[in-house]
């Protein structure tokens, strides 16, 4: 988390830090066309050739150059340049690494293809022309600003999607070319930015499409199964049978990764606390119905029905992870809980004891992998108070309320004013009780309808690209490109918002715009939390209807209320709900895995020093344990990541 002090205003220049400042206003320009073309003379009039062309063409040289790389050869300096404008940046997810990558400069990739190509031999990259028929044979025009009196030149690129192989299998990825003069005079395209990924590992791919399983065996078997024989055995495990993976945790998480290494013939099991999969939805408030729309939350293989609310409620959700459990036929057992655990150093397998919640019995697994997916967040955050113990009312965590139906005419504070704060103290009102909300910092804000606007139209969107064309958009941008456009999005959605943002303003509430004017996806990569996507609280405040008590803290509670630091009260008061977050995941592993895993675990969460999100998806410090969370899109994605990674060490390709 972005320990910078707070400033007023956001700058261009924030999008080079990991970890900007807190700001309080957004960018108020457009991207500078230096940010793009760098030293370069921009040639907008280039990109109206054949664009299928160009790509290909820019693909060939990458080859060329690869090859030579990876046969010894030395590359000259005009050969990069040639291919890359100096600021160019490389993402790189198993196409080139284990690890996962972000190098910034030619200098840098350069340095990276050499000492990486000998080993993972990446090659054959091409335009990867078929497979999203809303684009142009694999290449995608984006235009983000128009030429302007300052830019003098458009801001574009064209994004174009790729695919490949290296030592191990099948690579995917995206480049954005920009069209430039050289400083030689050329007209030509240079990469902005590159992505590259493992798409499947070969032996392993995923049993999908044309790979699908025929589902039966015609002709004559005696003693035949059934296909109910063979999937009640995927639920049989102890004794000599034991899974090589284990999941903790059914949610999106622990459902994605399963779905994904099963299709990649790797078995697991998931073990789930609630009583049925999709509890950890239905458990929550009341009213939860989620912010993300449709077309950015389906899972791994199986999309939403065409007639899908674009808002699901979070009930209709849990209905759904259960019939995509059944669907994908996982194997999971519900009901219990890991009580024991240790790894063995001589085998690198786990021994871990499943607790049957009813009954008490425990059965004794030995998975060679866990993966723990509990939510990215860790326990609830309970702060304690002065005399909270002499309080008469209900003092409890967001993460234990149901709805306010209760407390009818009946004073409420919300502490925390973050989603589920506003959520729930907006349930309070509806429900008529009187809440207040108290706001202990600042809080970024975006309308729905603007978050849909400036954010996932045209992208995760009824006319938008594939789920995973979508992806390969978004996910592929390395950290200084995404916060160049996150920017841009939180300036467009301020625009839009600028009167409600103001009625708020005026009620007492702070609002910010997130890290260097990276809005809500930039605070919800840096901290996992700090904003609120409205859908109708603001409003209550700006009106008065809820309360706001902004930048105080609850100093001692009394028999029937709350004393703040301010000095006043709040007598008569029945509940007090503290919205206060959750703690890093890590604590969970400890409370679950015990002080001796917990101390190899590397920082959940928060952004690594290329940008990359801190130890999730990815090795954690830990030999043989993952870390698994995040929303429905973040899941849906790094799962694939996740499991190739385990197929890796599992084939023997990943050195320890």
């Amino acid at each position: 988390m972005p320990t910078t002090e707070p400033t007023n205003h956001a700058t261009i220049d924030m999008a080079d830090m990991v970890n900007p400042p807190l700001v309080y206003k957004p960018v108020d320009s457009d991207i500078p066309k230096e940010r793009i073309y760098g030293k370069c003379a921009p040639n907008p009039q280039y990109l109206k050739k054949d664009q299928y062309k160009l790509a290909d063409a820019w693909c060939e040289e990458l080859n060329k150059l690869l090859q030579s790389l990876s046969s010894g050869n030395d590359v000259s300096e005009k050969q990069f340049d040639a291919l890359f404008v100096p600021h160019c940046a490389w993402r790189d997810h198993y196409g080139l690494s284990w690890k996962f990558r972000q190098l910034y400069s030619v200098e840098g990739i350069k340095k990276f293809l050499e000492g990486q190509l000998p080993e993972f031999k990446l090659a054959d990259i091409q335009v990867n022309s078929n497979s999203d028929l809303k684009l142009n044979n694999g290449v995608h025009h984006n235009i983000v600003h128009e030429a302007s009196d300052s830019n003098g030149a458009p801001i574009e690129w064209l994004e174009v999607l790729l695919r490949g192989k290296n030592k191990f299998g099948s690579v995917e990825g995206m480049v954005r070319l920009v069209a430039v003069t050289d400083s030689d005079g050329k007209d030509c395209v240079k990469a902005l930015n590159l992505y590259t990924a493992l798409d499947n590992i070969a032996g392993n791919e995923e049993k999908i499409g044309k790979l699908r399983p025929k589902g039966v065996s015609h002709g004559q078997h005696k003693g035949r199964t059934s296909w109910l024989e063979h999937r009640e055995k995927d639920f049989e495990w102890g004794g000599n049978k034991h899974p090589t993976v284990l999941i903790v945790g059914g949610g999106q998480g622990g459902l994605n990764t399963a779905a994904r290494l099963k299709m990649m013939g790797i078995d697991s099991l998931i073990v789930e606390k609630n009583k049925a999969i999709g509890d950890n939805w239905r458990n929550r408030y009341k009213f939860l119905v989620l912010h993300d729309p449709v077309w950015y939350d389906h899972l791994a293989y199986i999309e939403f029905p065409e007639s899908w609310p674009i808002f699901t409620p979070k009930d209709k959700l849990g209905d759904w992870f259960e019939a995509y459990a059944k669907s994908m036929e996982l194997s999971y057992w519900t009901d219990k809980t890991v009580s024991k655990a240790r790894f063995i150093e001589d085998s690198g397998n786990w021994e871990v004891s499943i607790l049957d919640n009813n009954s008490d019995h425990t059965v004794t697994l030995k998975p060679k992998y866990i993966v723990m997916s509990t939510g990215h967040s860790g326990e609830p955050n309970v702060p304690k108070f002065k005399n909270q113990e002499a309080f008469k009312g209900k003092i409890i965590h967001s993460s234990q309320h149901e709805t306010g139906t209760a407390y009818q005419g009946q004073n409420a504070v919300v502490v925390g004013c973050c989603n589920s704060g506003h959520d729930i103290a907006h349930d309070f009102y509806e429900q008529g009780a009187k809440p207040t909300v108290v706001q202990r910092s600042s809080t970024c804000v975006i309308r729905s309808d603007a978050g849909l606007k400036v954010t996932t139209e045209g992208l995760y969107h009824e006319d938008g690209f594939k789920t995973q064309t979508a992806d390969m958009m978004f996910f592929s941008m390395d950290s200084k490109l995404l916060n160049l456009v996150m920017q841009q999005q939180c300036r467009a959605a301020a625009i839009i918002e600028k009167d409600s943002l103001s009625a708020l303003e005026k009620a007492g509430f702070k609002a910010d715009f997130g890290y260097g004017g990276t809005g809500l996806f930039g605070k919800y990569f840096r901290r996992g939390g700090g904003y609120y996507i409205d859908v109708g609280c603001s409003k209550l405040i700006a009106e008065g209807k809820i309360n706001m008590k902004q930048g105080v803290e609850i100093d001692t509670f009394t028999e029937d209320g709350v004393k703040f630091t301010d000095g006043t009260e709040i007598n008569n008061l029945a509940i007090v709900v503290l919205a206060t977050g959750y703690s890093n995941m890590k604590d969970t592993a400890k409370r679950i895995f015990g002080d001796e895993v917990a101390s190899k675990l590397n920082p959940v969460w928060g952004l690594d020093e290329e940008g990359e999100i801190n130890t999730m998806f990815r090795e954690s410090g830990h030999p043989n344990f993952f870390f698994m969370g995040g929303n429905l899109a973040i899941s849906r994605f790094y799962s694939k990541k996740l499991a190739l990674r385990i197929v890796a060490q599992e084939r023997g390709f990943v050195k320890q």
